[in-house]
Order: C-alpha cells, then sequence, then structure tokens
C-alpha cells in the first residue's frame, strides 16, 4: 500500500537529528521518501497539519505478560515482590494466561507508539504468535530464566525454531535472567551459541544492592567483573537496569561492546534506586530506555520513562543538563535500534522500516513549540499519540484500534486474572 503522510513536522532521529516540514511516503513496508513528495499515485494521503512524525519507540526490556500482574506486590522491595507476589502467580499461569497477558501488553504497546518490543519472559511461542496476530514488531528471549533449564545447541535451535515457525517476522535474543538466578554453565552456553549465529545476549544486571553484595560475597568481583569474566561482554550485550554499577564497572564496560537499558519507573517503584546515566553516556556507553513489564511500572509508557531517564539525572547530580533531551529522545528510538543490530529502524529515512508514530501537537500539552524535542520529551504524553504504523501497517488511529477483537482481548485478560489466586 502506498501512503502518503503530507505537511508533517519530521522529527528524523537520523545522524544529523534533522527536523524537517515535508512529506514521508511509505511504500509496502519502507520508506521511500523523506521531504517534498509528488508525482505519485498513492493510496491515501494522510494530512499531517498539527502533528509531528517521527519513528517508533522500541522497548528494549519488557515482560510483556506481567500485564496481567498490574499493580499487584505494590509497596515491596524487589525480593519480596519476585518471590512472594510474582513467582506464585506465574507458576499458576498456563500457556493461554500467557498468550492473554501479552496480547493486553501488546495493546498498550500499540496505543501508546511503542512499534518494538524486546520480550523476556514465559511461553515464548505464545508471545510470537501473539505479535504476529496484533502486528507488533518483537524479539524474544531464548535462553535461561533459572538454573533449571539445561541450555545446549539443540535446545537453543528447538527453542528459535518453534518461534519462526509460529511468527517468521520475529527475532531471537539470547537470553540469561540474572547472575542469581543463572549459572556460569548457561552463560557458557549463550555466549558459545552467540559466537555461531551472532546473536545480541541479554541479561538483568546489577539491579538491588543485595544482587551486587551477594555476588562480591560469592565471586569476590561485581556484577559486571563476573560477566566479563565469563566472556558475555565479548560478545554484543544488553544489559537491564544496570542501577548500581561503580566507576570501575563503567570503566571495563566501556571497553565492551555494551549497551544499557535503563527502567527509571520500575526501579523506582520496588526500591531498586537510580542508575549512573550520566556515567555511561560520557563514557560512550549506548544507554536505551525502556519499561521492564507492568506488574513492576503498571504502565507501559515511553513518555514517563523518557521524562525520569532525563529529569533523575538532573536532580541527582544537581545538574540540569546532565542529559539532552535529545540524547533522552535517541535513547528511544536510535539507540534501541543500534543495541539491536538494527540499521532500519529508529529513524525516519529513506530506506528504513516504516514504523512511524504521529504525535497531536494541537493539543495544550503541545503547545506552545518553542522546543520539539523538548516538549516531546518533557511535556507530552501517549495522549498525543493519534497513529502508530509498524512495518507499513496502520495499528492504531484516532483513538481506535486497526486490528481484530481488541475489546476481547481485554476481556480475556480480565477473566484471566480473576481465575488466579492472589
Amino acid at each position: 500500500m502506498k501512503i502518503l503522510f503530507k505537511d508533517a513536522i519530521i522529527i528524523t532521529m537520523n545522524d544529523k537529528n534533522d527536523i524537517l516540514k515535508g512529506d514521508v511516503f511509505v511504500d509496502g513496508n519502507t520508506i521511500q521518501k523523506v521531504g517534498k513528495v509528488s508525482g505519485e499515485n498513492f493510496d491515501r494521503v494522510i494530512d499531517c497539519k498539527g502533528k509531528a512524525l517521527m519513528p517508533g519507540f522500541i522497548n528494549t526490556h519488557c515482560h510483556l505478560a506481567m500485564s496481567l500482574f498490574r499493580g499487584i506486590g505494590e509497596n515491596t522491595n524487589f525480593n519480596n515482590w519476585w518471590h512472594d507476589n510474582m513467582r506464585p502467580l506465574e507458576e499458576q499461569c498456563s500457556d493461554e494466561d500467557f498468550y492473554n497477558g501479552v496480547k493486553l501488553g501488546l495493546l498498550e504497546c500499540i496505543q501508546n507508539g511503542i512499534t518494538s518490543v524486546v520480550d523476556l519472559y514465559m511461553a515464548n511461542n505464545m508471545t510470537a504468535k501473539a505479535m504476529k496476530e496484533l502486528g507488533v514488531r518483537g524479539w524474544i528471549g531464548v535462553g535461561a530464566i533459572t538454573g533449571s533449564e539445561v541450555l545446549d545447541e539443540k535446545y537453543l535451535d528447538a527453542e528459535i525454531d518453534k518461534i519462526k515457525k509460529t511468527n517468521n517476522e520475529v527475532k531471537p535474543i539470547l537470553y540469561a535472567h540474572s547472575i542469581y538466578s543463572c549459572d556460569e554453565s548457561q552463560y557458557a552456553e549463550l555466549v558459545k551459541y552467540s559466537k555461531k549465529h551472532n546473536l545480541t545476549i541479554t541479561t538483568h544486571l546489577s539491579e538491588t544492592l543485595k544482587e551486587v553484595g551477594e555476588c562480591y560475597t560469592k565471586y569476590q568481583m561485581t556484577p559486571v567483573e563476573l560477566l566479563e569474566s565469563y566472556g558475555v561482554l565479548d560478545r554484543n550485550t544488553l544489559l537491564a537496569h544496570c542501577v548500581h554499577c561503580d566507576k570501575d564497572d563503567v570503566q571495563i564496560m566501556k571497553n565492551y561492546n555494551v549497551n544499557v537499558t535503563s527502567c527509571p519507573s520500575s526501579n523506582l517503584i520496588i526500591g531498586s534506586g537510580i542508575a549512573p546515566i550520566y556515567s555511561y553516556t560520557k563514557n560512550n556507553i549506548n544507554v536505551c530506555v525502556s519499561t521492564d513489564g507492568a506488574a513492576s511500572n503498571n504502565s507501559l509508557d515511553m513518555f514517563k520513562e523518557m521524562f525520569l531517564l532525563d529529569n533523575l539525572q538532573s536532580g541527582v547530580l544537581n545538574q540540569p543538563f546532565a542529559l539532552t533531551t535529545l540524547e533522552t529522545l535517541r535513547s528511544a528510538t536510535i539507540n534501541g535500534a543500534k543495541a539491536l543490530g538494527e540499521d532500519k529502524l529508529g529513524k525516519i529515512e529513506k530506506g528504513c522500516f516504516a514504523d512511524i508514530i504521529l504525535l497531536d501537537l494541537t493539543l495544550p500539552n503541545a503547545l506552545p513549540i518553542n522546543n520539539l524535542i523538548n516538549n516531546v520529551v518533557n511535556s507530552m504524553g501517549t495522549k498525543n499519540v493519534c497513529l502508530t504504523m509498524v512495518n507499513g501497517n496502520i495499528l492504531y488511529e484516532n483513538n481506535q484500534f486497526l486490528i481484530d477483537n481488541a475489546d476481547k482481548i481485554k476481556q480475556n485478560a480480565i477473566k484471566t486474572i480473576k481465575k488466579l489466586k492472589i
């Protein structure tokens, strides 16, 4: 389908960070032209006056099915939240339950302008199915959540093959939950598999002081040093949280192809702390921002995460320009694409995938436009999202889902949580 987005303010997120006024021509799943477009026959022309057009948000760390558990375990620290609240619920869930939770999470992503999601949880085949049905671009974690999974090449091949047979559009990302739930042999298998298949490895790391303290007591190493000793940092890595990394950890991280994805809301809600994002950016470590799951966050809202990523650094360091709003917006778009090794995502350029959102600039919270990037990061929100397109398909427009059975998805999620023993 040939679609022309006409007369938009275009936030390109390209290497020059250009903001343009003009058109964007999409043919099929690809952006064909950016600028002034004429002389084409279009299937649809979308008037973008009063709207900003930008790449969709890339959520680099999420547990979609946890949307079922939103609001459970509030006012508890990480360990009580996970062991006493999440694990008992997870053990009750069937694959169908996880499937219902994933679809609810994907609905929220679509409404909020998130076009790509890295999902790390259970029932991977159901996640792949849900992503195919709703049309969101996805990466699915394959590997180990606990020490019980025996990882080897045959197992990983089978898991990835199962996902790809369900949804050939999703991509695998190798996943070990954490250094406290997975062991050295599991990380070693992921490193070996990563080398053979050139896949990124992702893991939770240095999320809590308890994790860091127990790691040092057991190994006389910080979690970062432990991963280095395992050889994980020799691969392209996407490290989630990294709340409690010291200056020595940062020096190690900068020597490798390490990407950090920060989850500010989740870290605040369950009392984990505030990540030293300023240190990462000043040491040229690629920083992404993500939502985590809705059970520890309560929403899948990248606007909220951007606001916190930016302003927490300013407050903690008493430095209002610890992060610029442009750096923050890049963390939600192009930096995520870089972390995933995707050169056709995260920017509005010819040849890129048509993962596009429109933001309404006529709402009071977007006016006046003295600084558009600042407005997106600091004053706009999910209500400004008026269109979400993934891979050239419009999934949400003018407060309406353009996918099948959105109401049924919500009803099924409610039925699922009602049957679980909380």
